[in-house]
Order: structure tokens, then sequence, then C-alpha cells
């Protein structure tokens, strides 16, 4: 995804070229470098397509007519949540896309990933994410990690509770990943030692506009994770 991807209703023929020249340059460039990649590697096919009007609401349509199951969006600048996250494009397509939206932050390190590590409120609707999720780690070969965090802690009520949710969620099977549960006052600094200490390399979440997601990416607090992290993170759409 590019900010040339798509251009203003009224902009000149001349942007629209400029436009197009633009991305026709960087699928050359990423060409170029597949050239490179040995010849029994997979080489997927590159190409580009632009379109008249707003990212935000060309987006699903774009996604809808050429198969896409997944959006992939960089970053820029020194601060992944201040140039991203606030009132950038990245957040509002967020908030109107249909697919799953992967996004990589400016600092990431590319390295082989053998975790993703799926942030869980244990909601009914996490069953079909977890399906998505496993098949990904399946051709893959990777672990996935999931993980509830909590800002209280549990009590032994509240522990059964959990347990008859997840396996009510979840149908267990030899391969059926279990949840691990986390307590921590902050969500978000819990959060971020748990990634660290499990080495999580891709961080997946549920876009909820009110809830979890909206509580770790709307807060000014000085140890906001988004604002640190170097892993990407996998966000699946909520509901509307």
């Amino acid at each position: 995804v590019s900010g040339n991807v798509v251009w203003p209703h009224d902009s000149s023929p001349s942007l629209e070229l400029q436009s197009i020249s633009n991305l026709q340059s960087r699928v050359d460039e990423l060409k170029n470098e597949l050239t490179k990649i040995k010849q029994d590697h997979y080489k997927p096919e590159i190409r580009h397509l632009g379109d008249a009007g707003s990212l935000i609401h060309k987006l699903n349509d774009i996604a809808a007519e050429n198969d896409i199951w997944l959006v992939v969006m960089g970053t820029k600048g020194e601060s992944f949540a201040d140039n991203i996250l606030f009132g950038s494009n990245v957040f509002k397509v967020l908030d109107k896309i249909h697919c799953p939206v992967l996004i990589i932050p400016h600092n990431a390190i590319y390295e082989n990933f053998e975790k993703i590590g799926y942030a869980t409120d244990l909601k009914s609707d996490d069953l079909s994410i977890v399906e998505w999720l496993k098949e990904l780690t399946e051709i893959f070969h990777i672990e996935l990690f999931m993980m509830n965090v909590s800002a209280d802690m549990v009590t032994t009520e509240e522990e059964v509770s959990k347990t008859m949710t997840e396996e009510v969620l979840f149908t267990k099977s030899p391969d059926q990943p279990y949840i691990n549960y986390f307590q921590g006052k902050n969500i978000k600094h819990t959060l971020q030692e748990v990634i660290e200490e499990y080495n999580v390399d891709i961080l997946a979440l549920k876009h909820r506009k009110y809830g979890f997601f909206h509580s770790l990416f709307h807060s000014s607090t000085s140890d906001d994770m988004v604002k640190h992290t170097k892993i990407p993170i996998l966000v699946f759409p909520g509901e509307e």
C-alpha cells in the first residue's frame, strides 16, 4: 500500500501520470531484487494499480476486486505511534478495512519470524481469527502463542470462568494452542513485557473501536508499548 495508490478526484492528468510512474519504478526495483534470490525460492508476482479517490474509501474495493486477503502498510518517521496511528491514514484504514492489515514499523528488523502472538480478550468472534492464524502458522511452520492480558489479579472463580470460556471458544485438540494468562496493573506495559520475554515476532490483535484495542492505541502514557515496538502488528478488522 502506497500513498500513490490513489489520487484526488480533481487531480490533474500530470499528477495521475506521476503516481503511476512512481509505482512502476517501485515495481521495477522490487522485481530487480527478486532476480537476486536463489532460483528454488518462491518469487511472487509484483504489479501496481491506481485509481482516483480516497485511499480510505477505495481500499476495500481494490481488495475485493483483486482477491486480496492481507494488506501491508509501512510506517515513516521515528515514532511509530505519532506518525502512523494518530491522525494518519493507517488508523483510518483500520477503522474501515474488511481484511487483516499488517503494519510494519519504520524501525522493524527484518529476519526470520518464529512466533506470532495473538492478544485475545476472549470474545466469541475470536474463533475465526484463531483458525486464520492457525492456517498461517502451519504454512510457515511457526508457533501461535495466544495470550490474555488482564489489568487486575484474577481470582479463583474468574480463572475457572476463563477456563470454561476457553473451552467453549476453542475446541480442544492435540494441535490446539492454549491461552496464556497474564496480569499487570498496566495492560500495555504488561503486554510489552510478554512480547519481549516470550520472543514474539509478530503481535496480532483484533481492532475493536471500543475496548482492549482502543485502550492500547489511545493513550498518552509514557510507557505506551506501541511507540517503542519494533515488531510488525497484524490487525484483524472489527465489527461495524
